[in-house]
């Protein structure tokens, strides 16, 4: 299901939105496996004390989590299947993480088939919920009645056609296409090579995630040059993917912004209530994020102290 936190249709009214861009901020990610690395030789003695201590709390968590018996796969199934990458929220988070926690449990087979079934869903979800910004191409005709698309190559094709997918994530799904094709359908030559096939897919699956949904990973809507965070061009506010599946869950923030985390564990956005008439371009952006003052950031006290200024509500970004 796509939602977000915000209802942003009452964005374009603000007199002083040329001052201010969305910035995403809720995202999924999972760096458990680099925990469990062996440290490097070049490390001083307290880095690696430090490492093995960290290391012997991820693996008492996995006892947890999976249990003790086969402590050793489950152990080695993590590391092998490395960090899940950064990706925005959507649909496909718990679906990923139901896969990869198959394979990290042995259980090959269903991880194959989930890494397979949720790279199809995806491709399913962006025509479906994009394809009414296209109703002018010459594939609409052919999508617009349908309730689901199982041969990836034409799915490939009409997101590629309507510059959806980001640079290098058709060929991801291709290749996960024809590692599909034969392990979902009858083969037997893949009991020989289950747990190999498994991990693939999953990589390909964590690779088209990260490139289409990532956060750092240059997709062409972010502005450059703003360490630690990322900010939606201008031109890129009405792209139909940017409109679905980001702005939706961004807050809508000037250069001074800050973020504070609410008693119910969620972030939410701390701005001024007036940046003024001015129209920045994503490069002045950029620049007076990367050189704001610290004392400038917003923050609750400031709130508190001077609420006519300084008014989280008044640009529309409040957590529900």
């Amino acid at each position: 299901m796509i939602g977000g936190v915000y209802d942003y249709n009452e964005h374009a009214k603000l007199a002083d939105r040329g001052a201010r861009r969305y910035h995403p901020f809720s995202f999924d990610f999972d760096s458990t496996p680099m925990n469990l690395k062996d440290p490097e030789e070049h490390w001083d003695e307290q880095a690696k004390n430090n490492h093995a201590n960290s290391r012997a709390q991820v693996v008492e968590r996995l006892k947890v989590e999976h249990g003790v018996r086969n402590i050793a796969m489950i152990t080695q199934n993590t590391i092998d299947l490395g960090p899940k990458s950064m990706s925005l929220l959507s649909y496909h988070n718990m679906l990923h993480e139901q896969a990869r926690r198959s394979f990290v449990t042995g259980a090959y087979y269903p991880a194959l088939v989930a890494a397979c079934a949720l790279g199809e869903r995806i491709l399913n979800h962006l025509i479906l919920d994009l394809r009414d910004s296209f109703k002018a191409s010459p594939h609409y005709k052919k999508v617009y009645r349908k309730d689901s698309f199982d041969y990836w190559p034409f799915a490939v094709t009409v997101l590629m056609d309507w510059k959806v997918l980001v640079n290098g994530v058709e060929a991801d799904f291709l290749a996960l296409s024809d590692l599909r094709n034969r392990s979902i359908h009858f083969n037997p030559d893949t009991y020989r090579s289950l747990r190999e096939d498994a991990l693939t897919a999953l990589h390909r699956l964590d690779k088209i995630i990260a490139k289409q949904f990532g956060y750092f990973g240059r997709q062409p809507w972010f502005i450059e040059n703003t360490p630690g965070a990322q900010f939606i061009k201008r031109d890129y506010e009405t792209d139909p993917f940017v409109r679905t599946y980001i702005i939706p869950r961004s807050g809508f923030v000037g250069p001074l912004y800050g973020m504070e985390l609410t008693s119910e564990g969620h972030w939410r956005h701390l701005d001024y209530a007036d940046y003024g008439d001015e129209e920045l371009a994503d490069e002045a952006f950029a620049t007076r994020v990367r050189e704001r003052d610290p004392k400038k950031v917003v923050s609750r006290e400031m709130i508190e102290q001077n609420p006519k200024t300084v008014d989280r509500p008044a640009v529309g970004d409040r957590v529900s």
